[in-house]
């Protein structure tokens, strides 16, 4: 396992491996999609930074795809998603071009987190809102995920940094977003992941911020 390579690399070689990730895990991920289309359904135009193979864009409707691994973005065009090559870093937008912009777990594989969000906030327009989703490393399966990277039985979390809760907050908070809401699913995570309806609040694993640019 090499993890002297980028994050984007790693996707872009294993890019089929990642997309059936979502099959192998199928109840996870029809948990995180429920969440994101009962609390934060997309406001077009809107746009996925990270947007990998298009698994979350499809369902929920986001029209634009920013990925950096082109075998990514191969398998979310075919998904019907608009795609486009680049970081996340330095977005290939005009400032206010979107209604929304989605970043669903994508921050911990990103070089530089703040300035991805410091982005997605310039392409942003006026009174639109940014959906931010984690795994937070104080929840229980982000302290799995992080056992992972730590004892490299993943070669995707070999490349992760997993952020808590209040780092993401703080975050947000430094570029003058005003949080409106906090939703999250995958409470329930032990041996079998159950399927369950999302709750407001952050008590699950994968957690969902809405803030809205002022």
């Amino acid at each position: 396992m090499d993890v002297d390579k980028p994050s984007y690399v790693v996707f872009d070689e294993n890019a089929i491996e990642y997309d059936q990730w979502f099959d192998k895990n199928r109840i996870v991920y029809e948990n995180e999609v429920s969440l994101l289309k009962k609390f934060f359904p997309c406001e077009k135009p809107c746009i996925e930074i990270g947007v990998g193979t298009g698994r979350f864009a499809q369902p929920l409707g986001i029209e634009v795809g920013l990925d950096p691994s082109v075998e990514a973005l191969k398998i979310a065009h075919r998904r019907g998603v608009l795609v486009a090559s680049g970081f996340g870093e330095a977005a290939p937008f005009r400032s206010e071009s979107f209604s929304m912009v989605y970043i669903i777990v994508t921050l911990c594989f990103v070089e530089n987190p703040y300035k991805v969000l410091e982005e997605a906030v310039r392409i942003l327009k006026k009174g639109g809102r940014l959906v931010v989703c984690i795994i937070p490393l104080d929840s229980s399966l982000g302290l799995i995920y992080h056992r992972k990277k730590v004892t490299k039985q993943s070669i995707f979390y070999s490349h992760a940094t997993f952020y808590t809760k209040s780092q993401l907050v703080e975050m947000l908070s430094s570029l003058n977003l005003r949080i409106l809401k906090v939703a999250s699913t995958l409470t329930k995570t032990g041996l079998e992941p159950l399927a369950e309806e999302p709750v407001e609040g952050d008590k699950g694993s994968f957690v969902c911020y809405e803030a809205a640019k002022e």
